[in-house]
């Protein structure tokens, strides 16, 4: 496979999924709800899902769990998750958590994950959230062969993404979350389960056009 054949695939069926997202982003109210608890309560789930038929990698949504360091809460940093082949293990696409997959060259920024769960964009939060694939994708092509990788660099305010990518690379802060054809069994075996202990709730609730309000 030469150019950026391997991630043809992903990159026109993610883009209808990017733009719902970055359209629900854009129409989010500042209209909110908090509703805080009489005792704290839990949310438990897993870190990595998978949604899937058993066997059947033709149709596959994946989303993960970021679990930030305790040391590196609330610094500024990046996210940054990867797509890369067995077979071409120099080669590696970064996904910019919207419509692209961006072949990483020599010389480029590398592109970060951008989440609208991570407000600031660039403060890390103890879990952050990452929906790799929005929607049931077919990722057969890559049984055997294809990566998914994710972690997450620091810089300082006015440095660039590149900074928090070598950074991520020196420390050795990313791991393997899938390795493709390994398992589609609802949640990937081995996953942690995360329990989160919450106090309050906020609801936003998006904005209504003029012309919804009219009908």
């Amino acid at each position: 496979m030469t150019g950026e054949n391997p991630m043809k695939r992903f990159l026109l069926q993610s883009v209808l999924a990017g733009i719902s997202l970055l359209v629900a982003s854009a129409t989010q109210a500042n209209d909110e709800i908090n509703t805080k608890f009489t005792s704290p309560g839990k949310i438990c789930f897993s870190q990595t899902n998978l949604y899937a038929e058993t066997g059947n990698f033709k149709s596959v949504m994946l989303n993960h769990y970021l679990i930030v360091r305790k040391e590196d809460h609330y610094k500024t940093g990046d996210v940054f998750v990867g797509f890369r082949l067995k077979s071409q293990p120099d080669v590696l696409w970064l996904y910019n958590g919207g419509v692209s997959w961006i072949k990483q060259e020599k010389g480029k920024v590398p592109e970060f994950f951008r989440n609208s769960a991570q407000i600031p964009f660039d403060q890390l939060q103890p879990v952050i959230p990452t929906s790799i694939f929005h929607h049931p994708i077919d990722v057969s092509p890559y049984v055997g062969d294809g990566e998914l990788w994710i972690g997450y660099g620091l810089r300082s305010e006015s440095e660039t993404a590149q900074v928090s990518f070598d950074e991520m690379l020196s420390s050795n802060r990313f791991n393997l979350i899938w390795e493709i054809g390994n398992s589609v069994i609802p949640p990937i075996i081995g996953s942690s389960v995360i329990c989160l202990t919450i106090t309050e709730m906020t609801e936003y609730s998006p904005l209504l056009s003029t012309s919804d309000t009219k009908n």
